[in-house]
């Protein structure tokens, strides 16, 4: 939803002015060593409570180890309503592990779109995670009450510099949960960020910009961005690192299944080199115990018979990209096409090999939907193939943010080929093929969860 200029004009001078204050008198100061900060940085978990355990252990195994000043950043999109226990439990073992993380470090939380999967507002978000200890911040205003539900920007003092802190949203509404978007006003985020940025490290040595707003946004973004910054990306459930001359941009993965360690020194020249480190999580990590007690509680209280039941066998462990090309090829079989075409957060995580629970295969597969197909020809198969599969992207120019995973096929510009998509795909083709008069047809009787749980049935016949 877009700001009126008043309203804009407002608000972005007061986050303004709170950043200025903050820089001026530190809301966190510490003592030092090198490197000076130690930034680990979460996103778009989504109540993975196989990993979760895992996650916040190696968190504090990688804080110990960390030099300098550590902080923990969550950038937005704690929870998952499609995940049953955390439903069921009102997201308690997510809010434990946000207590426990803030015990490690300074916690740093920018609020998304999923905050109110479970909860029923975003105030009440902002109040549970400050009550454990969890520095919340948000460009969102709370149409209500004409006021951010959290500070925009805050200041952490380390040694004698200031490094500043900004959050910044998604304004997809159509990405809130329905009751949820009349309670909320979103900022558009290229044009907040030039409201804003400008003035973001006047008086700081360096800047971390937290968006939830996507990649579209984020590459649009980082022109208007000062130097010494370091963007944090999420939302489109990406694992990349991008730097150029005075700035980096970070998508720390998703779902629990890793993070990302940036370890930032203060240079003469003023601002902050960084360097980075992925950290791959396990199901068979090490867990921390009161993490692993509070998820087993959970389950054991609120799985059903249904929720153990087993669709189907997975013949090997499968990383989500991989996981994804499996539904891909059985979407395919199932609607008699060449190829088939399915986006990418429609999935959450991978597989493991062995018998799949209906619980871990609604991790696997968030959203159900239908199926559709449309003829096209080769050419311009191959130009929406072009945008395919951007989990391989190795420059920030190939991503554009949402795409879908296919699987490789031999195109001949001549021909014509079958496509097959999800619903959600069809709908929002424009993002996620490129294009957008593609008049997709239904296929009658089948959905996409049933075809891919027939085919993990089929390995355990």
């Amino acid at each position: 939803m877009a700001l009126s200029a008043t309203v804009s004009r407002r608000l972005v001078l007061r986050a303004g002015a709170a950043i200025a204050a903050t820089a001026a008198v530190p809301r966190l100061a510490f003592a030092q060593n090198e490197p000076d900060v130690t930034a680990i940085i979460l996103s778009d978990l989504h109540s993975p409570y196989r990993r979760l355990p895992q996650l916040v252990a190696a968190v504090r195994n990688r804080a110990a180890g960390a030099g300098g000043k550590v902080i923990i950043i969550v950038n937005g999109d704690m929870f998952e309503r499609g995940n049953v226990v955390a439903l069921r439990s009102r997201v308690a073992p997510d809010l434990l592990a946000l207590e426990k993380l803030a015990r490690i470090a300074p916690v740093f939380f920018n609020i998304g779109n999923h905050e109110t999967a479970v909860l029923e507002d975003m105030a009440i978000f902002t109040r549970e995670a400050e009550a454990r200890g969890v520095h919340v911040m948000s460009n969102i205003i709370d149409a209500r009450t004409g006021e951010l539900l959290a500070p925009a920007g805050l200041s952490l003092g380390v040694r004698d510099r200031r490094v500043a802190l900004s959050g910044i949203a998604t304004d997809n509404i159509f990405t809130y949960r329905p009751p949820i978007r009349p309670t909320v006003t979103i900022p558009q985020p290229v044009a907040w960020a030039e409201s804003l940025m400008g003035g973001l490290t006047r008086e700081a040595d360096a800047a971390i910009v937290l968006s939830h707003a996507g990649v579209a946004a984020d590459k649009a973004m980082l022109g208007t961005l000062p130097e010494r910054t370091l963007l944090i990306g999420g939302h489109d459930h990406l694992d990349f690192t991008h730097q150029e001359p005075g700035l980096a941009y970070v998508h720390p993965g998703s779902w629990g299944n890793g993070f990302t360690v940036a370890s930032m020194t203060f240079n003469a020249e003023g601002g902050a080199d960084a360097t980075f480190e992925s950290v791959a999580i396990a199901r068979d990590d090490d867990p921390d115990a009161d993490i692993g007690n509070a998820v087993a509680t959970a389950m054991d209280e609120h799985l059903t018979e249904v929720d153990r039941a087993i669709v189907g066998t997975a013949p090997q462990t499968l990383d989500l990209p991989g996981a994804i090309l499996f539904a891909t090829e059985a979407v395919r079989a199932a609607a008699d096409a060449d190829v088939a075409f399915l986006g990418h957060t429609t999935f959450g995580t991978g597989l493991e090999a062995g018998e799949v629970s209906r619980y871990d295969f609604d991790a696997f597969i968030r959203f159900d939907g239908d199926i559709r197909t449309v003829d096209i020809a080769g050419e311009r198969l191959a130009t929406i193939m072009e945008r395919a599969n951007q989990h391989r992207a190795t420059s920030l120019d190939a991503r554009t943010g949402d795409f879908v995973h296919a699987a490789e096929l031999d195109i001949d510009p001549a021909a014509t080929y079958t496509v097959a998509v999800n619903g959600w795909t069809a709908i929002n083709q424009s993002a996620y093929l490129g294009t957008e008069d593609l008049e997709f047809v239904e296929v009658p009787d089948i959905r996409l969860k049933q075809v891919v749980a027939d085919a993990l049935a089929a390995n355990g016949g």
